[in-house]
């Protein structure tokens, strides 16, 4: 049975999709996992940072989530999953077309529940699900949070990357105490991270403060091999297997097991 992750802030810009792609090829390449990576985010860009033409997708997400039986479900999903990273890793992609879907789902009873219901029919042929969530708490990342075991929570070293802090533990209170779900917070990252702004280095201190056990020793600096990485379609090991970003990720990955 796999472990499902949500990649999960009310902000974006804060590291989301880049935590996503590179834990997923990471786990993959560095410890074997077989990993599938769902892309619930209408701006489709985890898939299009792993070499993905979202814009030519014939089935997708959407697609799948339309299903109205087992059989046809199951049919779409196959079409729909593409292989990336040399194979190794599974993703399921969207594009803003999805954001259609969710105008649709958003009055039907049991809508939360829509992704978990989904995943549970692959679920055995993985090690790991992960799933990158849009930046509120729309229907979307309410469906991701119910879906998963536990959440990862990339904060970006910004006065303004505090501010999705508080919207992240409200969603997590509405998911645990009205949805009856206990999603485990396997931690809070540190992202786009540079020890030479004062900034970064006080929102650091205060969310090192604030959440305590729950942050991520590892830090993830900001660099410009992560930042251009997705624009050749690849993770941060295989753009620049060497860097400071390469050994972040990989720390990163070894942290996350030890929590899980």
């Amino acid at each position: 049975m796999a472990y499902k992750i949500a990649i999960f802030n009310m902000k974006g810009g804060v590291g989301k999709s880049a935590t996503a792609t590179n834990l997923a090829d990471g786990l993959s390449r560095f410890k074997r996992k077989k990993v599938l990576l769902v892309d619930i985010d209408p701006q489709g860009t985890s898939g299009a940072s792993l070499g993905i033409e979202i814009w030519k997708l014939e089935t997708q997400l959407k697609d799948v989530l339309q299903s109205e039986t087992t059989s046809e479900r199951k049919q779409r999903l196959k079409q729909a999953i593409v292989p990336v990273c040399d194979n190794r890793v599974d993703v399921l992609p969207s594009n803003i077309l999805l954001a259609v879907e969710e105008l649709q789902i958003s009055g039907l009873p049991g809508r939360e529940n829509l992704l978990k219901r989904l995943l549970a029919e692959i679920d055995a042929e993985y090690d790991f699900i992960l799933i990158d969530c849009p930046p509120n708490i729309g229907v979307f990342s309410i469906n991701a949070l119910k879906a998963s075991d536990g959440v990862i929570v990339p904060v970006d070293m910004s006065y303004v990357g505090l501010l999705g802090v508080q919207g992240v533990e409200y969603a997590f209170n509405l998911v645990k105490n009205f949805l009856d779900h206990d999603v485990k917070l396997l931690g809070v990252l540190a992202t786009k991270f540079d020890g030479r702004q004062k900034i970064g280095k006080d929102v650091l201190v205060y969310l090192q403060e604030h959440f305590k056990e729950d942050m991520f020793k590892v830090i993830i600096p900001t660099t410009v091999r992560i930042s251009e990485a997705p624009s050749f379609g690849v993770s941060i090991f295989d753009h620049d297997p060497k860097g400071t970003g390469s050994e972040a990720y990989k720390e990163l990955i070894n942290e996350m097991l030890k929590r899980l």
